[in-house]
C-alpha cells in the first residue's frame, strides 16, 4: 500500500511517498477454505446447483468465509472481510488489491498498471429478450482502510457475451483517495448479454510503488465492493435495498486487549472486561425498521452457562445509520484450566424480514489462550523503519503482564510480504524494561531472526533462547540490522499507537500512527516454578501429542495421553476461526475428517496431564 505515511526527517514510516503497506487479501482459495459457504440467506442462488443462476442475484459478502460464496461466484482472488471497508453499507466487503490468494504479490506486477484480482459470477440465465429493466448495481469504495489507488489504477466491470464467448468492458472507475462508498447502476439492454449463460466480473488494475528500495514494493491499490444486486424490473434510480444490516461485529470485549492468556485473565478478573460495546446498524430501505436486539456470550468449550441479555427495543429510520452503546456485565467464567473460547453473538431480531436476514446477526469469538494481543488478527497496513539512519533502528511495543510468576517464552509476529520477498531480512528480537512509561534497559536480544511467511494472517512463533520473567509494563520489539522495511502487520481497526515506540537516534519517540502492531507475547504456565530456566521451557515444549498421518485423507490418529486423560481437540482455519472442537478420553483417539474441505488447518491438543500441542494439519482428499 502507498499510504503516504512518512516522516522525512527520520525516515520512519508505515508507508511512504513511494511505499505500499501490505493489506489483507483473502485467506485461501475456495478449495482450501474450511468455511466454504456463507450462512444460509433468503436469496434464490444460495443453493449450489449446476444450472445457471436465476434472477435475482444478490450478495452483500456478510457470510463467515473469507472466500467468495461458491454458489454465486466461479472464482475470485478477492478477500471477503469486515476490516478493510470504511463505513460500509453492510457488514462485509470484497476487497481487491495487488496480491493473489496465497498472499504473494502477483508475479506480473510492475510499476505500470497491471490486471490483479478478479471476481467472476456463475453463469446466469438472462434470456429476457427486449427487457430494458435489468440493472446490475453495487457499492464501491477506493482505499477504505487500505491504500488509495492512483488515477492510473482502476476498478472494472466486464460482461460476458455467451454467443461470441467474449468479455466486454462496460464500466470502469479511476483510482482516487475518496473513501466514500458510492453506488453504480449499469443497465443491461444489449442482446449479446440477454442470453442464458451471461456472466459478469469485477477486476482491478494495480501498480507497484516506483520506489528505489525493493522492500518498499508491497501490496497496494485497494478497492472494496459491497451489496451486488442484479435483477429485472428496475430503473436508474432504483437504489433502495430492502435491507437493514449490522455494520460490524461486537469485537473484543476486553478492556485493553483482544486476547489474553486464560490464567492471566483469571487473575486480572472482571476489571479487564469492557462494560459497554457499540452497536452500528444501517438501514438501506425506505421503511422504518424496528428491532429488539439479543446479546449472547456462549462458552464454545465446556458446559458453563454463559450470558444472555435482551437489549432495549429501538427503531432505525429509513436510510439512517444508527450507532449507540450497549451495556453488559459478565466476567467470562469457565471451568477449563489453561484456555477458553467464547462465541459472542448479536442478533437484531428485526420485526420485519428483509432481503438478507443473515446480515443482522453477527457472531465473533473471544479467545483466551497463551498470548496477549492488541490486534484483531487482520493486517490492513504494514509498519516499519526505513531509509538512511534506520539500519540500527529500534521498535518497542508496550505490554503489561498480569501474572508475574509466569514466563514469557515466545513471541508471535506477523509479517506482510514484499515483492519477491525483498523485505525478508535478518533482525534482532528484543525486549526492554519500563522506564517512566518508555522503553528502558535492554534485557534480552536474540540474533539470527528472519521473517517467515506462513500464509495470510498466519503468525510466526519465535521461541526465546532464554525464557524471561517480566513484571508490570515491559516492551517487545526489534532491532534492525539493515535499512530494509520489515513490513510488520499493522491492524488499523484497534488503536494502540500510544504503546508503540521507535528510536533511530537520541531518545525514544512515540508513534504518531493509529493502530496496533501484530506482535504478541506468549507465556508458558509450565515454567512458573522455575522462572526463566530454559530447560523447563524445553521440557514443556517436548511434551507433545503424536498426530498422524499428515497429510491426512479421511481420518487422523492422536496419541499422547494416559488412560485417564481428557484430550481437548480443536481444529481452526488459518484465520483462527474455530472449525471443530470436541473432547476425547484415553491415551489415543481416531478423528474423522472426511467431511472437511481439503486445505491447511491448525490442530490443537491439550490435556490436564500436560500435553499441549499445536501444529499444522494438511487435509487432502484423493
Amino acid at each position: 500500500m502507498k499510504l503516504r505515511y512518512i516522516i522525512q526527517s527520520i525516515c520512519f514510516l508505515l508507508a511512504g511517498i513511494a511505499i505500499q503497506s501490505q493489506a489483507q487479501e483473502r485467506l485461501t482459495s475456495v478449495a482450501s477454505n474450511p468455511a466454504l459457504l456463507k450462512e444460509a440467506k433468503a436469496a434464490p442462488y444460495k443453493s449450489v446447483i449446476p444450472e445457471a443462476l436465476k434472477l435475482p442475484v444478490i450478495d452483500d459478502f456478510s457470510g463467515s468465509s473469507h472466500s467468495p460464496d461458491a454458489s454465486a461466484w466461479i472464482n475470485g482472488q478477492v478477500y471477503i472481510n469486515n476490516t478493510f471497508g470504511l463505513n460500509p453499507p453492510t457488514c462485509g466487503v470484497a476487497t481487491f488489491d495487488a496480491i493473489d490468494s496465497t498472499g504473494k504479490i502477483y508475479s506480473n506486477a510492475t510499476v505500470e498498471s497491471f490486471m490483479a484480482d478478479t471476481l467472476t459470477s456463475r453463469p446466469i440465465n438472462l434470456f429476457l429478450p427486449l427487457d430494458t429493466t435489468i440493472y446490475l448495481s453495487f457499492y464501491y469504495q477506493p482505499q477504505g482502510l487500505g491504500d488509495a489507488p492512483e488515477p492510473g489504477d482502476s476498478l472494472l466491470v466486464e460482461f460476458y457475451a455467451p454467443d461470441s464467448k467474449s468479455w466486454l468492458r462496460v464500466w470502469n472507475m479511476q483510482g482516487s483517495a475518496d473513501t466514500d462508498f458510492k453506488i453504480a447502476m449499469i443497465n443491461i439492454t444489449d442482446s449479446r448479454f440477454l442470453q442464458n449463460g451471461f456472466k459478469f466480473r469485477f477486476r482491478n488494475k494495480a501498480s507497484l510503488s516506483p520506489s528505489y528500495e525493493p522492500s518498499l514494493k508491497v501490496n497496494a491499490d485497494h478497492w472494496n465492493i459491497d451489496y451486488v444486486y442484479l435483477n429485472s424490473g428496475r430503473h436508474l434510480n432504483d437504489t433502495i435495498m430492502k435491507d437493514a444490516s449490522l455494520v460490524q461485529p461486537v469485537g473484543s470485549l476486553l478492556l485493553n486487549y483482544t486476547a489474553m492468556p486464560w490464567e492471566h485473565f483469571k487473575l486480572a478478573g472482571i476489571s479487564s472486561v469492557k462494560a459497554i460495546f457499540q452497536i452500528s446498524l444501517n438501514n438501506l430501505s425506505s421503511d422504518l425498521r424496528a428491532f429488539t436486539p439479543v446479546f449472547k456470550i456462549t462458552p464454545a468449550w465446556g458446559s458453563d452457562p454463559g450470558f444472555e441479555k435482551s437489549l432495549l427495543s429501538d427503531e432505525v429510520k429509513a436510510y439512517q445509520t444508527l450507532k449507540y452503546d450497549a451495556t453488559f456485565n459478565y466476567g467470562f467464567s469457565s471451568s477449563l484450566k489453561d484456555s477458553a473460547l467464547f462465541d459472542i453473538s448479536l442478533d437484531m431480531n428485526q420485526a420485519m424480514p428483509d432481503w438478507i436476514p443473515g446480515n443482522d446477526k453477527l457472531v465473533t469469538q473471544q479467545l483466551f489462550s497463551d498470548y496477549y494481543a492488541y490486534d484483531d488478527g487482520s493486517a490492513e497496513a504494514g509498519y516499519g523503519l526505513v531509509g538512511e539512519g534506520s539500519k540500527s533502528g529500534m521498535v518497542a511495543y508496550r505490554f503489561k503482564n498480569f501474572n508475574e510468576g509466569d514466563s514469557l517464552y515466545a513471541v508471535d509476529l506477523y509479517f506482510n510480504r514484499s515483492f519477491a520477498d525483498a523485505g525478508k531480512k535478518y533482525f534482532q528480537l528484543a525486549m526492554w524494561t519500563d522506564d517512566n512509561n518508555k522503553p528502558g534497559t535492554l534485557i534480552h536480544s536474540q540474533s539470527g531472526v528472519v521473517p517467515v511467511y506462513n500464509g495470510i494472517n498466519e503468525f510466526q512463533r519465535i521461541k526465546l533462547d532464554t525464557a524471561q520473567l517480566v513484571s508490570g509494563n515491559y516492551y517487545i520489539g526489534w532491532i534492525q540490522t539493515t535499512a530494509d522495511f520489515l513490513n510488520v502487520g499493522f491492524d488499523r481497526q484497534n488503536n494502540h499507537g500510544q504503546d508503540i515506540f521507535y528510536k533511530l537516534s537520541g531518545d525514544w519517540k512515540q508513534s504518531e500512527f493509529e493502530g496496533s502492531l501484530m506482535i504478541r507475547p506468549v507465556f508458558a504456565n509450565k515454567s512458573r516454578k522455575s522462572g526463566n530456566d530454559p530447560s523447563v521451557i524445553a521440557s514443556s515444549i517436548s511434551n507433545q501429542a503424536k498426530i498422524y498421518p499428515n497429510p491426512a485423507n479421511n481420518f487422523i490418529l492422536i496419541e499422547g495421553g494416559d488412560q485417564s486423560a481428557i484430550m481437548r481437540i480443536t481444529l481452526t482455519d488459518l484465520q483462527g476461526r474455530l472449525v471443530r472442537n470436541f473432547l476425547k478420553s484415553g491415551p489415543s483417539c481416531k478423528v474423522g475428517i472426511s467431511d472437511l474441505p481439503k486445505g491447511i488447518y491448525i490442530i490443537g491438543v491439550q490435556t490436564d496431564s500436560g500435553i499441549n500441542t499445536r501444529q499444522k494439519l494438511v487435509i487432502i482428499h484423493e
